[in-house]
């Protein structure tokens, strides 16, 4: 026997104990197995069945140095897999699954940690330290509106407490000792599951992954999935957005070359909707839209809420029959019927001894009963697939594949209504729903290079949620980056100073879809300084906003007289909104348009007598006699200072105020200056609020 095969029947004898000449004992799951014709059965039997133990030294010689995988770390389940001869694969976990639930248990008594369906089954002696949904609320503050919905949830008996800077904390005794930890630690567990996996699989450490997010993930929850991966011991090559990762699996599996792809990712935790455009090896995200907290988990709500009511029927005169332990039985089953009733038209299962009178309480359901109570999730999915179509300005008769990725896609009504939607041949279900994103992220780690990072195989650029903007007077947004714009992005807008002689001024940054500052959020602010004198209106300088790939804002000021140039880095995930603060930014903008329209009306007279009065107070020195000067001088202070304190809705009291000031001084500025008080000649100049933390004085935009 040749060396090479000697080694092989070594290693696979490692895990096997010979029962007779024709039988041998599998150790890991005791089942027999003959090897009357060799060992041949049994090598396939590891390979089948057991991929995580270690594999034949040949293989692990081939693949000692493949040490980048792709991970779908998922609300409900997450995946590893790994490219290799020309495809990608699932490596499947220490159980010989290919997913593993997103569940993490710390033990009570001593250091353990455990991962995946062994955290479950010792979370139901100990529910406080049974851990699960972290991914909704990774990277969120504490006094969001979703970390309080989990923390006053009657299904999540984890501790949820503020940290010193408002950062979200899960309290619980691990090893004897109360601790706390962060979202992002937790997480870092089944990353560290799931590298172990794959680094035993491959017979080698893995150091580096691609890591796979929500489309609509802000950049503080994806700073924190980094940092989960780090503390993994991984070193993350990039993110990618689980549409595009399943688009790159279905575009490989498929040879599909041409086209505009709906990726409709519908998962246990998230609802992700990306358009994009294929065209050879460019995937271009047209336009992005989700919800971070609308996925199979929400329908599980909808049926655990429905199935307690009936358990508490049985039980009127017993007000403490529910506990912990109750509430993961019937959470199960509640699963289990949403599964069983995507193939069956009506199914049935029985909880077994309930309560203290331990009676066992029958859970039936219909198909039909199980669409309306859900129907609207299903209505709240189907939003935003027009949300998404009308933000890429893209038809539904232009869209050529619609793939559905994930576990909760598989629901007949959301397959009818897409349907309906669509087409039913645009319907694309050849693609494994649970596996697709993986699949896509190894492949993407596989040909990422790390020199240039950028792949190498296909051109993948994705597009930004809300628009960036600067603020100019009374919080005007004047958009720089619009929405879905194709990241990396870069634009300019050219301002212009707004008082009289000024030398420095200062603006703020936000992101959103207001016209209105104070309804968007603020990312951070930036100073000019060392502007050449001059009169209002006249000395310029342009702003250009450059926003990368890993969520980076770079802004660059340029005075155009001098060509003096100062720059900023602002880091989004320091500053940037969760998905339901995006979602309602946008939703905000649609419905107070006309608010809106009023506010830049408001705005736009304002600037346009501001400056007016500016030039006059420039030109002061025209007037001749000192009191009729000091007079008009005088007329001018106070109307700046009056329309510091005027908002939008009193355009009325502005007009009035204006009419009054002009009356005032137009016999003697129309005699000594060349201004209209009427109606500018030269263009209107817009103003920057004055930001609080800094007094500065404000720029405006050129017209």
């Amino acid at each position: 026997m040749p060396p090479a095969n000697k080694i092989l029947a070594r290693d696979v004898w490692r895990k096997f104990k010979k029962l007779s000449a024709t039988n041998a004992l599998c150790l890991k799951c005791h089942k027999v197995y003959s090897y009357r014709s060799g060992i041949y059965n049994l090598s396939k039997h590891l390979r089948n069945r057991h991929p995580h133990e270690d594999p034949p030294s040949n293989s692990r010689l081939q693949y000692k140095n493949a040490a980048r995988i792709g991970i779908d770390l998922g609300t409900t389940f997450s995946l590893a897999a790994i490219y290799k001869r020309g495809k990608s694969e699932i490596i499947s976990n220490k159980d010989g699954e290919k997913s593993t639930p997103s569940f993490i248990f710390y033990s009570p008594s001593d250091t353990t940690v455990s991962v995946g369906s062994t955290a479950e089954d010792r979370g139901l002696s100990h529910a406080e330290n049974f851990l699960f949904d972290m991914k909704r609320i990774i990277g969120r503050k504490y006094d969001d509106v979703y970390v309080q919905k989990i923390k006053t949830s009657n299904q999540h008996f984890f501790k949820i407490v503020e940290g010193s800077q408002g950062e979200t904390l899960i309290e619980l005794q691990h090893n004897k000792t109360v601790i706390r930890k962060k979202p992002e630690e937790i997480c870092s567990e089944i990353l560290r599951y799931l590298k172990s996996c794959a680094s035993e699989y491959l017979g080698g450490l893995v150091k580096e992954a691609v890591i796979s997010v929500p489309a609509y993930f802000s950049n503080a929850q994806k700073k924190a999935t980094i940092s989960a991966a780090q503390a993994a011991g991984l070193k993350v090559l990039t993110l990618i957005t689980e549409p595009v990762a399943a688009a790159i699996n279905y575009t490989e599996n498929h040879k599909v070359k041409l086209g505009t792809f709906l990726v409709f990712d519908f998962g246990g935790g998230t609802l992700d909707i990306s358009i994009i455009k294929v065209n050879g090896q460019s995937l271009e995200v047209k336009a992005v839209e989700g919800d971070c907290f609308l996925g199979g988990r929400d329908i599980d709500d909808i049926l655990f809420n429905h199935f307690l009511r009936i358990v508490a029927d049985q039980f009127p005169r017993e007000p403490n029959y529910m506990d912990r332990r109750l509430c993961n039985r019937i959470r199960t089953h509640c699963i289990q019927l949403k599964k069983k009733l995507s193939s069956e038209l009506s199914y049935e299962i029985t909880l077994f001894s309930a309560g203290p009178l331990q009676r066992d309480i029958l859970f039936e359901m219909t198909r039909r009963e199980f669409e309306q109570k859900a129907q609207t999730i299903f209505d709240r999915a189907l939003r935003l697939v027009d949300k998404c179509l009308h933000d890429a300005n893209i038809s539904k008769g232009s869209i050529t594949d619609v793939i559905l990725v994930g576990g909760s896609s598989r629901i007949p009504k959301i397959r009818t209504m897409l349907k309906t939607h669509f087409g039913a041949g645009k319907i694309r279900t050849n693609i494994s729903a649970d596996e697709a994103v993986a699949l896509g992220a190894s492949h993407f780690a596989t040909f990422f290079n790390t020199e240039s990072s950028h792949y190498s195989t296909y051109k993948v650029t994705e597009a930004t949620p809300l628009s960036l903007g600067l603020a100019f007077n009374k919080g005007f947004m004047e958009i720089i980056i619009r929405k879905n714009s194709t990241i990396p992005a870069k634009n300019s807008l050219t301002c212009v100073t707004s008082e009289n002689n000024q030398t420095e001024c200062s603006f703020e940054i936000f992101e959103g879809e207001r016209k209105n500052c104070k309804y968007n959020n603020l990312l951070g602010s930036f100073e000019i300084t060392d502007l050449p004198p001059g009169r209002a209106g006249e000395v310029e300088f342009e702003v250009t906003f450059m926003l990368n790939n890993n969520g980076i804002l770079e802004v660059e000021s340029r005075v155009v007289s001098t060509g003096v140039s100062q720059k900023l880095a602002v880091t989004l995930g320091d500053y940037g909104l969760c998905d339901r603060q995006v979602r309602q930014r946008i939703k905000s903008a649609e419905q107070n348009r006309r608010e809106d329209d009023l506010f830049e009306n408001f705005v736009t007279y304002l600037w346009d007598k501001e400056t007016k009065c500016n030039h006059i107070m420039f030109d002061l020195k025209l007037i001749e006699d000192e009191r009729e000067r000091a007079f008009v001088k005088t007329e001018c202070e106070h109307f700046l200072a009056y329309i510091e304190s005027i908002t939008y809705e009193n355009m009325d009291l502005l007009k009035n105020r204006y009419q009054t000031f002009t009356n005032n001084i137009e016999g003697i500025v129309s005699n000594a200056m060349n201004i209209n008080l009427g109606n500018l000649i030269r263009p209107v100049p817009r103003h920057q609020p004055t930001p609080p933390a800094a007094p500065q004085r404000r720029p405006q935009r050129k017209m």
